[in-house]
């Protein structure tokens, strides 16, 4: 059973990627009142594991965060998240290890916020590596990279790409990247409202690359530092960080007490459809404690029948 607090930002411990079946999947929760069927609430939790200290690799635990409130609701605020992350054998090289240059490419793209600031005069700045699995495969042409990038489903047309033979650290070799770097100062989304960046486009040798990330916002970064989890006391430029979870979510209560509840995984880092995910990894009991009442009222017998004498 699975004991919580009510207006209180609570931390679950459930056993969800002891089953998973996929590889990275975004965990939906979902709780159905006990005695009031009626009332169901599905939601993304904030998976806050890894920075938890809990390995992805095998964990033995995972640890959700999520707020049960009855003024507020953001049900899918736990998919936006801090990105810093490279390929395999651009890591590899930083470590000088000598078969990095045997590494092939993973044909995914990496996406880094390299400088997020609250700031909205601030210079900010994503850069999206692109790692191709065919070594002969790349893009035409610098300037005509055949690439879409949207900000909150809006086509942003104000990045700059670099495309280049990039040296792996610590070699004498190179391999084939595509930088695309998305500089937000001239985004036409304010800063404190990109919630969405998705990107999509096609190389030379048909590979697709399509990615969409729900990102936190500049001032959770700069209050959570989520650098620091990791034991670093600034952003370690030749390391991946894992995704790691910044956003809160609040579920709006009408009824405390007790609630079964399970756990889904899926693809879609926003879907609250359990007929859309792929399958239940955990499921149980679940009690919301009631929060504290301030209000003071007398229960004894009524005064209004009540003589005075002098």
């Amino acid at each position: 059973m699975i004991r919580t607090s009510a207006n209180t930002e609570n931390t679950l411990w459930v056993n969800a990627s002891r089953n998973k079946t996929l590889s990275n999947p975004t965990y939906m929760m979902g709780i159905q009142h006990q005695v009031n069927s009626n009332f169901v609430k599905r939601f993304i939790p904030q998976n806050v594991t890894p920075q938890s200290g809990t390995t992805i690799e095998n964990p033995r635990v995972d640890l959700f965060n999520i707020t049960f409130s009855d003024s507020y609701e953001n049900l899918t605020g736990g998919t936006r998240a801090w990105y810093y992350t490279y390929p395999p054998s651009v890591i590899a090289g930083y470590q000088n290890n000598p078969n990095a240059v045997n590494l092939k490419g993973t044909g995914n793209s990496y996406p880094r916020m390299v400088i997020w600031d609250s700031d909205l005069f601030i210079n900010n700045v994503m850069t999206i590596m692109f790692d191709w699995s065919d070594v002969n495969d790349r893009m035409d042409d610098v300037n005509d990279t055949g690439f879409t990038v949207n900000i909150n489903d809006i086509q942003f047309t104000g990045g700059t790409t670099n495309i280049s033979r990039e040296p792996i650290p610590g070699t004498s070799e190179t391999i084939d990247r595509a930088l695309l770097e998305i500089n937000f100062f001239t985004s036409p989304v304010p800063l404190n409202e990109i919630e969405k960046i998705s990107y999509t486009g096609t190389t030379t040798g048909g590979t697709v690359m399509t990615n969409t990330i729900y990102v936190a916002n500049g001032l959770q970064v700069s209050d959570n530092e989520p650098w620091t989890y990791y034991g670093d006391v600034s952003v370690n430029t030749s390391r991946s960080y894992p995704i790691t979870y910044l956003g809160k979510t609040t579920v709006d209560i009408e009824d405390y007490g007790w609630y079964y509840y399970k756990i889904y995984e899926q693809n879609s880092p926003i879907n609250l459809n359990p007929s859309l995910a792929t399958d239940i990894v955990d499921e149980g009991i679940l009690y919301i404690i009631p929060p504290e009442t301030t209000q003071v009222e007398y229960t004894g017998y009524s005064n209004n029948n009540i003589t005075i004498y002098e």
